[in-house]
């Protein structure tokens, strides 16, 4: 049940939470090795596979969307592994972070704020790159908004004669965007339940597929807490190696059953129509939206920032006269932009709520310039 409270939550995360997963998330603890414990797991991996269109193995991994990108980093290679980054803002910027602090040789190739990775720049790097053991994309790119195409991304990995894992961050788009992690050919897959998936933080889900496997058998990057492969031991008996979060497993349970009811299909469309409804509020307003309608993200919008106005009031004064929390912009785009949040548990009055307030803040902030 969508409930409006009194403040518009609109930052890409933590999200929202349905009524129902609100109940399921308090109640009593249960034995994380126990026959419940089991039972939930096994139903939240299937339900899991459903959305990441997958058969692959999924594991629930009791951290934010970070550990889950590090897990993909540290199963998969060795120090000195040649991985390509292919980064357009500050999530995909830190993903290579991550490779290079395990000693990885990261050769990355990054676009500006606001645009996508180039297809026609995927191939000509990777053509001129022999030795290549894996290739990162940030799916969405939650500092910026840009939603990148993996799907035409993809093939050019898949065919490169090194043969090179496919790694993908799909953290704040999965469960919101269509992703068919089987029929792309995907390595692993990595997302997090306090976005689109309308469940608490502290829970990151991995996906893993069977070449992925073949190459953990030889990864040599150090790993003790983030070792898939005590994960797949204990994912035999629907458990986790230490104790999960199990909090958090019970709202994401009640929340995957929620998005089941409501159709894969249907949640796509719903997240695509919200974007074309808020973006086109946005122009209307006057206001000049940061990314291009041809890669722009169903799930967050970046708003540029007019000359005249700072973009700290405006994020207060919409928090404090207006009961709407947006975010502002990271790195290169801090103070530049604004960023309004649409996934998961969302509707269009809560989008009203965001231009109104805009709207009425507009120039009421510009006399705090």
């Amino acid at each position: 049940m969508k409930v409006h409270t009194e403040t518009n939550l609109r930052i890409p995360g933590p999200t929202p939470l349905p009524t129902e997963v609100l109940e399921a998330t308090s109640r009593q603890m249960i034995n994380h090795r126990g026959h419940q414990y089991e039972e939930m797991q096994a139903r939240i991996t299937a339900n899991l596979q459903h959305f990441f269109q997958t058969k692959n193995d999924i594991f629930l991994l009791t951290s934010s969307g970070m550990g889950g990108l590090e897990a993909a980093i540290v199963n998969f290679f060795s120090p000195e592994d040649k991985i390509v980054a292919f980064t357009c803002g500050e999530f995909g910027n830190r993903f290579a972070e991550v490779a290079r602090r395990f000693w990885a040789t990261v050769e990355q190739v990054q676009f500006p704020p606001g645009q996508p990775v180039s297809k026609d720049e995927v191939f000509s790097v990777l053509e001129k790159i022999k030795d290549v053991k894996g290739v990162l994309f940030t799916h969405n790119e939650t500092s910026s908004g840009v939603l990148n195409d993996v799907a035409s991304f993809a093939p050019i990995v898949k065919t490169h004669p090194n043969k090179p894992l496919l790694i993908i961050d799909s953290i704040s788009a999965l469960g919101a965007v269509d992703l068919p992690m089987d029929s792309l050919d995907i390595d692993v897959v990595v997302s997090a339940s306090q976005k689109a998936w309308m469940a608490p933080p502290g829970l990151s889900m991995i996906a893993v597929s069977s070449y992925a496997w073949e190459r953990h058998e030889f990864a040599k990057m150090p790993r003790y807490y983030f070792d898939l492969s005590m994960f797949k031991e204990f994912a035999a008996k629907n458990q986790t190696p230490a104790t999960p979060a199990v909090p958090a497993l019970f709202g994401l349970d009640m929340s995957l059953q929620l998005m089941k009811k409501e159709g894969r299909e249907n949640i796509y469309k719903r997240h695509l129509e919200l974007m074309n409804y808020f973006r086109e509020g946005v122009a209307k307003l006057g206001l000049e939206l940061f990314v291009h309608d041809s890669h722009a993200s169903p799930t967050l919008t970046s708003i540029i920032v007019p000359d005249e106005i700072d973009a700290k009031q405006w994020i207060d004064i919409m928090r404090t006269k207006y009961n709407t929390v947006i975010a502002g912009g990271m790195g290169e785009t801090k103070g530049k932009i604004i960023r309004v949040a649409h996934m998961g548990n969302v509707d269009r009055r809560d989008l009203d709520e965001v231009l109104e307030g805009l709207k009425r803040s507009l120039p009421e902030v510009k006399k705090y310039v």
